[in-house]
């Protein structure tokens, strides 16, 4: 009969038939736990050994399908946050170009409005200008207020603001 081999404590079997609580073995255990040959065994401790082995193994592939899962949880929470993130850049990318050209539309609107600021300045000072040339009898005050009215057309023309 070939000789036993020594088993550790926890994996001997002391009677024919195994413990229930050495039978069921949880958890992953390491290759080194289990005998590399089989020779010198009894029946009760190869099926010890195989069912502490299919345990183990049980274990390992929860573990595996763990990780997998939570790995695809954290690559589709990534995907989330960096669309998200995308989308964030875009908007921001939108809104700088809004700002940008609301800007631009306001130094035009600024300028226009100059523009008619000082037109509307004319007009007041060639209007105060016929008034006064209205007031004075004469050739010269015809000419005057001939000379008034084509400036004021040429201004309400959109032409360039007459001097004095």
């Amino acid at each position: 009969m070939p000789e036993q081999q020594e088993l550790p404590l926890h994996l001997a079997v002391s009677s024919p038939t195994p413990e229930p609580s050495l039978v069921e073995c949880k958890g992953i255990r390491s290759t080194s736990d289990f005998p590399r040959d089989l020779d010198g065994l009894s029946s009760e401790q190869i099926a010890h050994h195989y069912s502490a082995m299919r345990n183990s193994h049980a274990s390992l592939v929860r573990s595996r399908g763990q990780l997998q899962r939570r790995s695809k949880e954290l690559r589709e929470a990534r995907d989330l946050f960096l669309s998200t993130l995308r989308s964030y850049e875009e908007r921001l990318a939108v809104i700088g170009q809004e700002k940008t050209e609301a800007l631009a539309l306001a130094q035009e609107l600024h300028s226009e409005l100059e523009m008619f600021e000082g037109k509307q300045q004319a007009l007041d000072r060639l209007l105060t200008d016929l008034d006064e040339a209205k007031e004075q009898a004469g050739f010269w005050s015809i000419l005057r207020i001939t000379e008034l009215i084509d400036k004021m057309r040429t201004l309400l023309r959109g032409g360039a603001q007459p001097n004095g």
